[in-house]
């Protein structure tokens, strides 16, 4: 069994060397299971006006707060604007004190509180060119992190965005999804067929072959297939096993393992 600084090298290695969105994603969450850290979420770009369209990856959590986070509660989070203010990981909600937020971003906390995001270390990430993300890392323990976890978080959340931005070039298109269409998208690349789609939704079939529509159009696609993939590429679709990745990484290093 491999050392604990061994097994933080060969994460960062595999973050490093990943052939694709997908694969940095995915190795993104197993080098924070490392540090006992079951979900996460990355945003980008990272810019100071929460306006500004950003892709939310999510990891590990609550589809429920996935939805509603990419419909509004994006707006009014807190944590992506503070990192740019300070240098290297926080520990949440406790570095929050150390400025005033607004009635919305306190109520943002109290949401995210329910599912498992009420406590974390989060991270500005920058990479060439001016282009940043912010990694936000949920702490379900009760002490607070040490450190260490801090800097691994600051680490990992670096090294996954470095490789993200080599993978996807600025001049790529990302394209402007609705809430609905990424649903949809998400789980046409698990497998499910628009019937079983709009049963999941609660929406009629041919609402779900509407969406199918546009989503082509949009990916600029012809097929399934191509539209899952070109999903994956982006960082707009995740892969369902990336909560199995997780557990078994928790489980073969239970505890904190740096």
């Amino acid at each position: 069994m491999p050392s604990a600084d061994q097994a933080d090298s060969l994460a960062l290695e595999r973050i490093a060397e990943a052939d694709d969105v997908f694969a940095v994603r995915a190795a993104l969450s197993e080098a924070l299971a490392l540090a006992g850290i079951p979900a996460a979420y990355f945003l980008a770009p990272l810019t100071s006006d929460a306006r500004v369209g950003r892709i939310l990856t999510s990891l590990g959590n609550s589809r429920i707060w996935e939805r509603h986070y990419r419909s509004y509660l994006y707006r009014v989070d807190p944590l992506p604007n503070f990192s740019l203010s300070v240098s290297g990981a926080f520990f949440w909600p406790d570095a929050l004190e150390q400025v005033t937020i607004d009635e919305r971003e306190r109520r943002y906390l109290e949401i995210a509180g329910k599912f498992g995001l009420g406590r974390g270390v989060g991270v500005a990430c920058y990479g060439p060119q001016g282009r940043s993300g912010f990694l936000g890392a949920s702490w379900p323990h009760p002490e607070k992190p040490e450190v260490n976890v801090l800097q691994w978080v600051n680490n990992v959340g670096q090294t996954s965005f470095q490789r993200y931005c080599q993978l996807v070039r600025m001049d790529d298109t990302v394209p402007a999804l609705s809430n609905r269409e990424l649903e949809v998208l998400s789980w046409m690349c698990d497998g499910k067929s628009n019937s079983v789609i709009a049963q999941i939704l609660d929406i009629s079939r041919s609402s779900v072959d509407m969406y199918v529509r546009r989503l082509f159009n949009k990916l600029n696609v012809t097929d399934r297939t191509a539209a899952c993939i070109r999903g994956f590429t982006l960082g707009l679709v995740l892969g369902r096993d990336h909560q199995h990745l997780i557990e078994q990484t928790l489980r073969r290093e239970p505890g904190n393992a740096i």
